[in-house]
């Protein structure tokens, strides 16, 4: 079992089916039309990052599937089910979109070591403390949001 949303514990979903049936929802033509205009776009950022080192994938992927499963059943389940991170993907909504527990950490100590070279940035550039303390109590905030309300999961659903 995983905990998804609000921490509520949930039996994870096993199949894509199982996924498209409880994410998929319909729109409008309109918005169907804006939705998968912003996932493909989506989609061509996740693209850049199989070439570019640092560039993440599954972080846009995600998006792209949430936009894709209120727009398009068929490009949803392609974003669940492609070779290079449909897996990734598929675990995020099969466990109830929670965050593996080594990337909440990673993710974590970046947000933790941007801020501090901000915080440095800042006080060399001659800021009287106002800098440090607004990017301090943001860093706080973010830090507890993750660590406390970001459900995490222990491992991957299915690889």
């Amino acid at each position: 079992m995983v905990y998804g949303p609000f921490l509520t514990m949930m039996e994870p979903l096993t199949s894509v089916d199982e996924v498209v049936e409880k994410y998929s929802k319909t729109t409008t033509s309109m918005w169907r039309l804006i939705y998968i205009t912003i996932g493909s776009v989506f989609v061509g950022c996740a693209f850049i990052g199989l070439f570019v080192p640092g560039w993440p994938t599954v972080s846009w992927m995600v998006p792209a599937a949430y936009l894709f499963s209120i727009s398009d059943e068929r490009f949803f389940r392609w974003s669940l089910t492609n070779k290079l991170v449909g897996g990734r993907v598929f675990d995020y909504y099969a466990s109830g979109k929670t965050l593996p527990k080594h990337a909440k950490k990673l993710i974590i100590g970046f947000i933790t070591l941007m801020s501090f070279i901000s915080i440095y940035v800042i006080t060399i550039a001659g800021d009287p403390g106002f800098g440090q303390v607004t990017i301090g109590l943001f860093w706080l905030i973010g830090v507890w949001w993750l660590w406390k309300k970001v459900p995490a999961r222990e491992d991957s659903v299915k690889e």
